[in-house]
């Protein structure tokens, strides 16, 4: 009954995505996305792609984030979306089909956000310490917290010194870093970013947000829609995804990676760009999975319109 009422609340807010209930068994398919002979030189080497796509349940739509975990089996995902949900699945090693475990973010009060605007997930930062999850939403701007695995409810977190935020370009990107000078290494921080623009630095201790200098965007009409760690070991650098979209062009993206230096996120190096012949979409989550000389990086998209698939992309970089 819950989920009923969920369902004919987000369905009166959107005419885009129409999920439903659980229908029996769920498990998640991979389609491989066509081969790219001719793809053009970058930093990074495309290392394919699949149309991911849920079955015995449509919850599996929207998908704005990832995080990317190694296994004996494949890799563990675990990603958000914009309806509230949050999926668990893994890529085999072999096969091309696995397993789904689909449920929906929580409240304080341990419920199930009301409407579209209280259950946009946009990014997700796991804290390497302690394994909690810090999401942040696009529609009601704010952060919360969850214990790991997101299960329970969910902790929103008093931020101070955030602006007020248009509500379709909200907190679309947020990271958890940890200083490298001193004792202000065992504090964690949220470097926070906005789609409209500005990033923010939020410690955890005291939830005082101060603005950052960041990177002017790669060009016109390119928005911020990701931040991620790339090395554990670098906490310092971080991946920052930018994405563009015109319906008489199509879908664009550009992976960055910006180092935070005092107040200031300093552009490094930019590592890819997405345009045809790659297979383009909305990509809006990013991570990053060390290898044994690089890293291998996964990008989710979020379809623009019905009846677009989802697309879970990997480049191979060796800096």
């Amino acid at each position: 009954m819950r989920v009923a009422l969920l369902l004919s609340t987000l369905l009166a807010t959107t005419a885009f995505a129409e999920p439903v209930p659980y229908q029996g068994g769920t498990r998640v398919t991979f389609t491989p996305l066509p081969e790219v002979a001719d793809a053009p030189a970058q930093k990074v080497r495309y290392a394919g792609g699949y149309v991911v796509k849920g079955e015995g349940t449509s919850w599996l739509i929207g998908l704005s984030d990832l995080v990317v975990t190694p296994g004996k089996d494949g890799v563990m995902i675990d990603a958000i979306g914009d309806f509230g949900s949050r999926a668990r699945f893994t890529l085999p090693v072999r096969g091309h089909r696995g397993p789904l475990d689909i449920d929906l973010l929580r409240d304080a009060d341990n419920k199930p956000f009301g409407n579209k605007s209280l259950s946009d997930a946009e990014d997700m930062a796991v804290d390497p310490r302690d394994g909690n999850v810090y999401v942040s939403f696009e529609g009601k701007t704010r952060v919360m917290r969850y214990g790991p695995g997101m299960t329970g409810p969910g902790e929103p977190l008093p931020l101070t010194g955030l602006p007020v935020l248009p509500g379709n370009e909200g907190l679309e990107a947020a990271t958890v870093h940890y200083s490298t000078k001193g004792e202000a290494s065992l504090m964690a921080s949220l470097i926070l970013g906005a789609e409209v623009g500005g990033f923010w630095k939020c410690p955890l201790d005291t939830y005082k947000c101060e603005s950052l200098v960041g990177p002017t965007t790669p060009g016109f009409g390119y928005k911020l829609v990701s931040l991620a760690p790339l090395d554990p070991a670098k906490p310092d650098e971080m991946l920052a995804l930018y994405r563009f979209y015109l319906p008489v062009v199509g879908a664009r993206s550009v992976l960055r990676i910006v180092r935070l230096e005092g107040n200031r996120l300093k552009l490094v190096d930019t590592l890819l760009k997405i345009e045809p012949p790659l297979p383009i979409g909305n990509y809006e989550g990013v991570s990053a999975v060390k290898t044994r000389d690089g890293y291998r990086l996964y990008l989710i998209s979020d379809p623009i319109g019905p009846g677009n698939p989802t697309h879970l992309v990997m480049f191979d970089y060796k800096p």
